[in-house]
């Protein structure tokens, strides 16, 4: 056990694991942190991951190992070394996310031989989670919003510019197109150099380097685990998508169309889907193994 509110972990969830471990013929790894209310800031971290490899480190091979997996998020170095050890410790590994799985979680799902998804389950975006440079003591922010923030941007500089062009041709008819675009241009060039001006060079580019960071080790999991089969760019397709083309951090990314991405989804339902959350309501927060399950 590395951690669990309450501790000691419930009679009922206990019996509750005890009897998932019987029937799957597997041990069950709980990474649980988001029933707790504010949750905590970045809930996958580089400690966490330390206490992991260091409480776990003589656990014996084990031929099928769970995880049941509710959680917001956190830093993708310590998704990439949880995962990577849990799965050193283990024949096969499945991931069981009964709720959601958010960022650097989603990323551990990449590192499973499966995922088992619920009907109201969601995964999400790969875009890392950093701290507001504007407001550090706050709840981290998406690395992605400085690049949607950029996109819009150039958006509103084009429709500025044709706005602008257009005004001149109807006020101005007897002006030559040619003369009209250095007009235009300068005026847009204006307008947009204040807001420019608020992008700071120094943290944009670090929100692409976290941004890069979680593409590199989403392409590592899936080429080491359960995609090794996959060529090259079937991943690269797989991990562009999960990066770059959804439009928000809080994107619901479901089973339905985590399968169109051809990730290993099955449907969590019946007895596995009762459990999951009968553990989930009676806990606030859980990682590691329950007593005795070692």
């Amino acid at each position: 056990m590395i951690r669990s509110n309450p501790s000691p972990l419930p009679d009922n969830v206990l019996k509750l694991i005890a009897a998932w471990e019987k029937r799957e013929k597997s041990k069950l790894f709980g990474y649980i942190t988001t029933r707790q209310w504010p949750p905590p800031t970045l809930q996958i971290n580089r400690s966490i991951a330390r206490l992991i490899r260091t409480e776990c480190a003589d656990l014996k091979k084990i031929e099928m190992l769970d995880i049941l997996l509710d959680c917001g998020g956190g830093d993708a170095d310590a998704a990439f070394q949880i995962i990577t050890f849990l799965q050193s410790k283990c024949e096969r590994l499945r991931i069981f996310v009964p709720d959601w799985a958010k960022s650097a979680a989603t990323l551990m799902c990449l590192g499973a031989d499966e995922i088992w998804m619920s009907n109201v389950a969601e995964l999400g975006p790969l875009d890392a989670q950093i701290l507001d440079p504007r407001n550090p003591q706050e709840m981290p922010v998406s690395a992605l919003e400085q690049f949607g923030a950029m996109d819009y941007l150039k958006t509103y500089s084009f429709e500025m510019l044709d706005t602008f062009i257009v005004l001149l041709i109807e006020n101005l008819p007897s002006m030559r197109i040619k003369n009209m675009i250095p007009e235009a241009t300068d005026f847009v060039t204006k307008q947009m150099s204040a807001l420019y001006g608020q992008v700071d060079p120094f943290h944009f580019g670090g929100s692409y380097r976290s941004l890069a960071v979680a593409v590199e080790y989403g392409k590592r999991l899936m080429g080491r685990y359960g995609y090794s089969d996959w060529k090259l760019d079937q991943i690269n397709a797989v991990i562009n998508k999960l990066t770059w083309e959804y439009p928000s951090h809080s994107f619901v990314i479901d089973m339905y169309e985590a399968k169109t991405l051809g990730l290993h989804i099955q449907l969590l339902d019946g007895n596995r889907e009762k459990e999951a959350h009968s553990i989930l309501k009676d806990i606030m927060n859980w990682i590691g193994f329950a007593k005795n399950s070692k």
